[in-house]
């Protein structure tokens, strides 16, 4: 019987670094699968870069996906979208425990980038889809602004 070669070397292991394979947006980088330096370094890469920057980047590469919402693309649209919003929220928790606005509700930071968002989504092609954006819109409007 032969012995079947183990394909995950620790060499091997120090190099996988894929962000695009999560992030689609990251794809306009050129890859970096370069060794990591220290000898006993391990890269354990969590692809959740949560800037206002990245969200948008996002946010833009979605739209420019489907382009026009529609009844045929409208449910996996907003599916991708709903995603952002989920780390929105984490945004917003984010700095909501840095800066505790004294009267609660939602931090700044998250308010700006919502209004940045909404500001996106509203500039979506309408292609006669029946509720993406309009009913995400009106609820950011009402939880952020």
């Amino acid at each position: 019987m032969k012995k079947l070669r183990n394909l995950w070397t620790a060499e091997a292991a120090k190099t996988i670094n894929e962000p695009w394979l999560i992030d689609e947006s990251m794809r306009e980088y050129p890859p970096d699968n370069s060794p990591l330096q220290d000898s006993d370094a391990v890269c354990v890469y969590v692809p959740l870069d949560l800037s206002k920057a990245a969200i948008l980047r996002r946010l833009d590469f979605i739209i420019a996906r489907y382009g026009e919402a529609n009844e045929e693309n409208e449910m996996n649209f907003s599916a991708d979208v709903e995603a952002l919003v989920a780390q929105i929220e984490v945004y917003d928790q984010i700095w909501y425990v840095r800066h505790m606005p004294p009267n609660g509700g939602r931090s700044m930071e998250a308010k700006e980038l919502v209004r940045e968002f909404i500001a996106r989504l509203e500039s979506i092609p309408d292609g006669c889809a029946e509720c993406f954006p309009f009913e995400l819109i009106e609820r950011l409007r009402e939880e952020y602004l």
